[in-house]
């Protein structure tokens, strides 16, 4: 019969127990496997694995994994630069989402995890911030439109770009794309400009990324300034 550790272990070399373990710990290493593999690519067991402890020491800390994975974007969402309180709406607004940006695109899936609008308490101070800023600058009751406007536009881009990382399960495939894409370049102008000055360079991971860089600010100046022009004037009408 096989000792304590390797029944409760289901195999040698994992522990029922260790010293020290918390869910900080737990926390910790799930962050460094999401940097990795990305935040679909591990499991309770490659977390256990990690660990050096068997996986049901993992659950008696977080039940579901899914509670892991909060914790996980918690964390990553508190590591995201505040701007300077003093600068106005939409310069504060621009500062946020192009410091979430390199953030989210360090950790792969958490953006499209965001998407989904499973909030964790760390997000809380971030939109208490934000709707402090719209309120005043005059937004009133059309304040949570405008946060969502901003927020699902910036997290969507980013979760876009997202899909190209190389760990995706399943990457985009932007030469595969194209390929598909030639034979409609014979008869269409529009998609051969789309092709050659667009998705061609994003073929170029060097070109790629000052390209994605330079969208998604264009996204966010667009979005901003839309803001600005059609939904102020519209709140300022009521």
């Amino acid at each position: 019969m096989g000792s304590e550790n390797e029944v409760a272990g289901g195999g040698k070399g994992r522990t029922a127990r260790r010293v020290g373990l918390s869910s900080e710990l737990i926390v910790e290493r799930a962050l460094r496997l999401t940097e990795e593999r990305g935040l679909a690519g591990w499991s309770i067991r490659d977390l256990a694995a990690a660990l050096d402890v068997v996986p049901s020491v993992v659950y008696h800390y977080f039940p579901k994994k899914d509670d892991v994975v909060d914790a996980v974007v918690g964390q990553i969402c508190e590591r995201v630069e505040m701007p300077d309180p003093h600068l106005g709406w939409k310069e504060w607004f621009t500062e946020l989402c192009l410091a979430m940006r390199p953030l989210l695109l360090e950790y792969h899936g958490v953006a499209e995890h965001l998407t989904t609008g499973r909030l964790t308490e760390s997000v809380v101070p971030i939109i208490d911030l934000a709707a402090a800023k719209l309120q005043e600058a005059g937004f009133g009751d059309s304040t949570p439109l405008v946060y969502s406007m901003v927020f699902d536009v910036a997290v969507g881009a980013i979760a876009a770009r997202d899909r190209r990382s190389p760990k995706a399960r399943t990457p985009e495939d932007m030469k595969g794309l194209i390929a598909r894409l030639e034979p409609l370049m014979e008869h269409s102008p529009g998609v051969s400009l789309m092709v050659h000055s667009f998705f061609e360079p994003l073929t170029d991971v060097n070109q790629a990324d000052a390209m994605s860089d330079k969208y998604f600010r264009l996204i966010i100046e667009s979005i901003i300034d839309g803001i600005e022009h059609v939904v102020l004037p519209r709140v300022g009408k009521k």
